[in-house]
């Protein structure tokens, strides 16, 4: 049996949503194309040099210098790099700066995994020279809404010692703490146009939502509210609590405030109405059943395209309408009218290419192909870096030392307690194990393995004729 391709992945988390993109791309990867995965930190280049993988994976190469710096290393050593786009939904109006934390403005990885067949066409006018690799996929992240199993309500409840509540209804954070920290303030004058007023103003609008959910929370005590802090409402260097629509809110008892320490889909799995102010995980409750609500204060604010699919409530009145709607008579009559469904289907398709549970077998085609280029490619140069040795020493040496009460008060250690908390990677392979069941299943029901031994899988699912 020839040896095992050799897939160095490297993720800023244990969990979330570059996780969850990549662990189903892993499965058929293992299971199909005889890899070997192993996971990093992104913060530890020496990984490279240590493990000398045959390819490298990573969630997307634009959304932070970490990712860029991991794209140019791959680069310069010559390894493949096979990476996701984490933020696909992306317009394409000209307004989004796709290249992000990117300077060199170049595509380093084998592929561009294109969410949808509209930001692929966009990105082949934009850039011709680049046409052999950008293709389309479909948002690999977005599969798990079709094939894992929801934790069943009562079991999630009882985890957290909270009362079987018949009426559960969920909310995604927005990112309102950015104006207090520097990183903050640049993505958002990154992504408004240099507008300084944008400061400002999410500031009025952060004021606006927490009233609709404090007024919503306190007349309806009879439903536990599950409010979910935006993943990046805090930078990670920062320690102090930050400042969002959620404050306060965690003092009623009929809340339940979570961070990461919950896949998305097992959180929107437990809700019977999903609500934001604005989240591209409006999608993802569509693709589980879920009605969804944006609570919409200021209509003209330059929202992504989802809010056209759903109901839209502006002041604390009209969300208690909805709600009492839900409760009654079992759906909300704008979420539900035809012009909102014909919506929905295209927002889909224009979002996420497909919503079959797909998606990160399209993927898989391309890392194939990537695999199968292997022997003809350039041998790959592992470079030893002493700083990346270092800064590979301070993580290990850091991480064993680690306390957290500690490290938030010292210098240069505060900012990287985020490393710290998750370098060793152990969540992932629980998280593995856990997913690898359900998509077994989805394999046997679509008779995935048939279909690959016969040569047939990758045409069905890419609609090649």
């Amino acid at each position: 049996m020839p040896s095992k391709t050799r897939v160095l992945c490297f993720t800023d988390t244990n969990s979330g949503r570059d996780v969850e993109m990549i662990l189903p791309l892993r499965y058929f990867a293992e299971r199909f194309l005889n890899c070997e995965f192993r996971h990093a930190i992104s913060f530890d280049l020496y990984q490279i040099y240590r493990s000398k993988p045959d390819i490298i994976v990573t969630p997307n190469t634009t959304g932070s210098r970490l990712y860029y710096r991991l794209a140019r290393a791959a680069s310069e050593q010559r390894i493949p790099l096979f990476s996701l786009i984490s933020e696909g939904n992306f317009k394409t109006d000209g307004t989004y700066d796709y290249w992000g934390y990117n300077d060199a403005r170049a595509f380093f990885q084998e592929y561009v995994c294109c969410w949808s067949k509209r930001t692929q066409d966009f990105l082949l006018e934009r850039e011709p020279n680049a046409q052999r690799k950008i293709v389309c996929t479909g948002n690999t992240g977005s599969d798990r809404y079709v094939i894992y199993k929801a934790i069943p309500r009562e079991e999630f409840l009882r985890k957290y010692k909270r009362p079987p509540y018949k009426k559960v209804i969920g909310y995604a954070g927005w990112t309102f703490n950015k104006p207090r920290f520097p990183r903050g303030v640049e993505e958002l004058l990154q992504f408004y146009g240099n507008d300084a007023s944008i400061l400002p103003w999410v500031d009025r609008q952060r004021i606006l939502v927490h009233s609709i959910l404090r007024d919503t929370v306190r007349n309806n005590k009879d439903t536990l509210f599950i409010l979910k802090r935006h993943p990046q409402d805090i930078s990670p260097e920062l320690v102090q609590q930050p400042v969002n629509e959620l404050e306060g809110l965690t003092d009623f008892e009929n809340v339940l405030c979570l961070g990461e320490e919950e896949a998305l889909h097992d959180v929107i799995g437990v809700c019977d109405l999903w609500t934001c102010f604005e989240s591209t995980t409006a999608l993802e409750a569509w693709l589980l059943n879920k009605p969804t609500v944006f609570l919409n204060p200021e209509p003209e604010f330059r929202r992504a395209d989802l809010v056209k699919g759903s109901a839209a409530a502006k002041s604390s009145a009209e969300f208690q309408t909805m709600i009492d709607q839900l409760y009654s008579i079992g759906t909300i009559s704008e979420f539900s009218s035809d012009d909102k469904v014909q919506r929905r289907q295209n927002l889909v398709a224009n979002s996420i290419g497909y919503g079959d549970g797909f998606n990160h077998i399209r993927a898989s085609y391309y890392f194939k192909h990537t695999i199968e280029e292997l022997p003809t490619a350039a041998r790959p140069h592992y470079r030893f870096s002493i700083v990346q040795l270092f800064f590979h020493l301070f993580t290990i040496v850091g991480g064993a030392l680690y306390i957290r009460s500690l490290y938030k008060h010292l210098y240069k250690f505060k900012k990287h307690l985020w490393v710290f908390e998750n370098y060793r990677m152990r969540e992932i392979e629980k998280l593995y194990t856990r997913y690898s069941s359900f998509l077994e299943e989805f394999y046997m029901k679509h008779n995935i393995e048939r279909q690959y031994r016969a040569g047939t899988l990758f045409g069905s699912v890419l609609h090649e004729k």
